[in-house]
């Protein structure tokens, strides 16, 4: 064998252990990586698919829990008044809100008024005949026997029509006292919410409503119930089935194709020999220019899909493609973070007002709580009630009430600008404020210019005998945190202001009354 015969041999040897090398460092390590961060990926649509379609419901939870917290809508239940109807629930109101149908049910989780935005929408539609309609979908005996509050929410199905459904007890706003019935309200599946879905999640799906309640050999998930994903495929679909156990709709999420890997293609072999051949002259800018960039990327989504936060990626690459890719993957989680930004401001603003709701109070409550007992600063709580609004409210109109109300939360807001001061809608005419401030005195003061500050509106009352609108306030204030006062959590700091917003208005309404619970100081006698 002559010398470069051999050499031929050894360079032809060496070139396919180089190409065997890189072949299954491709198959065994490279692509099951690429599988699994598809799989990954894959299986992140499809769960953005399933919150998107759970989110969509959220707003009718906010609509049904407003009613039936309402303390004209308990005594609506007992006693239906056609006038109070004509009144109050408005059909434009339902129909700006996208309800559907409206149904109200007393303790016997009996029909006494309903509201529907077409024939297909009626009461007839209801299982109500079902053995679980009652305790799956309305409250259990037991529940409305032990005045529990509950809510209830999910996917119904309403013959040939599949609905978003929220059921809420109805109660007095204090959330004490009996329960006088349920509301149920209802938003049909429609293309529509399809496209707010899609616009929410940015993942293009299919949503089909079964024309036929059941499955063969199909297994369907509930309304929550996150999907999986077992394999890489182009599309990945599944069955969601209703509150009472009834297959309602189909899910087909189309994934993007060109996220699936590929076995064995030109391009592998063409980049297999290009590894061989460039691999000891580029490798060095190939990992600063390519490698990194791509590393980044992926620690930054590693960070997103572990955190539930986003995240910005650098855009100072060399690669103009790279860094206009990063730039363009920046403004999509812009994009995202206002969407998200703008559906957390839904979720803890109340409606009307604008003003913070229950959700802040408990979250800011909370905080200053916390702060409180860490021995910083004082604390206190503030019960404001307008006096009479119920006869303002059938005088003026229901309208003209709403009003009253905004004018009012935004008197309130004004005293109430500064960091650790919260002011928030604790339901109907009522309102409670939070102040994390730094002594009695100062926190005293705000509540009495805000007793004044709503005199000043000067709105009109005609029944009430202050000729205008008023409010009796009730406040509990601490000062820096003492052991005597450990067993105080922030909801017994309402309770208290509560009991003295009801002395207020014991002593006539229009005034404050205030409860200092602070320590005496002891002094040394001798």
């Amino acid at each position: 064998m002559r010398l470069n015969h051999f050499l031929n041999i050894l360079a032809l040897g060496l070139l396919l252990l180089s190409f065997l090398t890189v072949s299954c460092i491709y198959y065994l390590i490279y692509l099951p990586r690429i599988e699994e961060q598809v799989i990954s990926r894959q299986g992140r649509d499809l769960q953005a698919v399933q919150q998107g379609i759970a989110y969509a419901q959220k707003n009718l939870d906010t609509l049904c829990y407003d009613y039936a917290i309402w303390d004209d809508m308990v005594t609506f239940v007992d006693n239906v008044s056609p006038q109070f109807a004509k009144k109050n629930l408005f059909d434009n109101a339902f129909e700006a809100a996208n309800v559907d149908g409206f149904y109200v049910f007393n303790r016997q989780n009996q029909l006494v008024w309903q509201y529907s935005s077409g024939a297909e929408f009626v009461s007839q539609s209801l299982p109500l005949s079902k053995a679980q309609f009652v305790g799956k979908i309305l409250p259990s005996k037991a529940e409305m026997d032990g005045n529990r509050p509950s809510v209830r929410s999910g996917l119904l199905r309403m013959n040939d029509k599949v609905v978003y459904f929220s059921n809420v007890t109805v109660m007095p706003s204090s959330g004490e006292g009996q329960v006088a019935g349920s509301l149920l309200a209802v938003r049909n599946v429609s293309q529509a919410i399809h496209e707010e879905i899609e616009q929410f999640s940015l993942i293009k799906f299919e949503l089909e409503v079964l024309a036929q309640p059941k499955l063969e050999g199909q297994i369907s998930l509930g309304f929550r119930e996150p999907p999986k994903v077992d394999k890489i495929a182009a599309q990945h679909a599944w069955y969601l089935h209703d509150a009472l156990s009834v297959p309602s709709l189909k899910i087909t999420v189309n994934h993007d194709r060109s996220l699936l890997p590929s076995i064995f293609t030109v391009e592998s072999i063409l980049m297999f020999l290009s590894v061989l051949v460039m691999s000891y002259i580029a490798i060095i800018p190939f990992s600063a220019l390519v490698v990194r960039p791509l590393r980044v990327a992926n620690a930054v989504l590693d960070k997103m899909a572990h955190r539930g936060v986003l995240l910005t990626m650098p855009t100072a690459w060399a690669i103009t493609e790279v860094a206009k890719l990063t730039e363009s993957f920046n403004l999509v989680v812009e994009k995202l973070q206002r969407h998200q930004n703008y559906l957390e401001s839904l979720s803890f603003n109340d409606p009307l007002t604008g003003i913070a709701n229950r959700r802040s109070l408990e979250v800011f409550a909370e905080r200053a709580h916390k702060q409180w007992r860490e021995g910083k600063g004082a604390i206190g709580f503030i019960m404001l009630d307008i006096d009479f609004f119920k006869p303002y409210n059938d005088t003026v109109g229901h309208q003209s009430g709403d009003q009253a109300l905004i004018k009012v939360a935004q008197a309130l807001m004004l005293e109430c600008r500064r960091r650790g001061e919260l002011v928030t809608r604790y339901g109907g005419e009522e309102f409670c404020v939070v102040i994390h401030g730094d002594n009695m005195a100062q926190m005293e003061l705000l509540a009495k210019r805000m007793l004044q500050r709503v005199r000043d509106l000067n709105i009109y009352h005609q029944a009430s005998p202050f000729e205008i609108i008023t409010v009796s306030m009730g406040a509990v204030l601490y000062d820096g945190y003492h052991p005597e006062f450990a067993n105080d959590d922030w909801q017994q700091m309402i309770r208290l202001a509560d009991e003295q917003l009801y002395k207020a208005k014991e002593s006539g309404r229009n005034n404050l009354q205030v409860l200092h619970r602070k320590v005496s100081p002891l002094f040394v006698v001798g």
